[in-house]
């Protein structure tokens, strides 16, 4: 694998310039930790070993991440029932009950957030043990009139 500072440049470039070599050892210097070697040897081998572990690291990760996506609770919400009240002119209660999960309730809180209306507030209670109520206290946003 060559590394090349920029796309357009091919191995080409990197056997007949030492100065260009040189500028990407530097650079390498700068993006891989640890390295305190000035040999090149040193330099590529310090950067293969770094990009390995990432690329594990990397792996790791999104094995974790489709392991808790497929076992359990998913991290949308899950939502039961909507309602709406008109509580007054322009005023309403939205009230979202939902089953009860990690992070959910962050979750419900941004559905409401990304509706247009403004927020007066919000009160989440428990209706079952497994269940949750989001009651939003909402006014519907008065449009500039064209």
């Amino acid at each position: 694998m060559a590394f090349s500072g920029t796309d357009s440049s091919s191995d080409d470039d990197l056997e007949g310039s030492p100065s260009r070599v040189a500028e990407q050892l530097r650079t390498l210097q700068t993006l891989v930790p640890n390295i305190n070697q000035r040999d090149e040897r040193s330099i590529l081998e310090d950067t293969r070993k770094y990009l390995r572990r990432i690329q594990k690291e990397t792996g790791q990760i999104e094995r974790e991440l489709s392991q808790s996506s497929t076992s359990g609770e998913s991290e949308r919400p899950r939502i039961i029932r909507v309602e709406t009240e008109k509580v007054a002119e322009r005023r309403f209660a939205v009230k979202i009950v939902w089953r009860r999960g990690a992070g959910i309730a962050g979750r419900v809180q941004q559905v409401i957030e990304c509706l247009d209306i403004q927020m007066i507030s919000v009160v989440i209670n428990e209706t079952k043990p497994e269940e949750m109520l989001s009651t939003a206290f909402v006014k519907e946003k008065s449009w500039p009139s064209l």
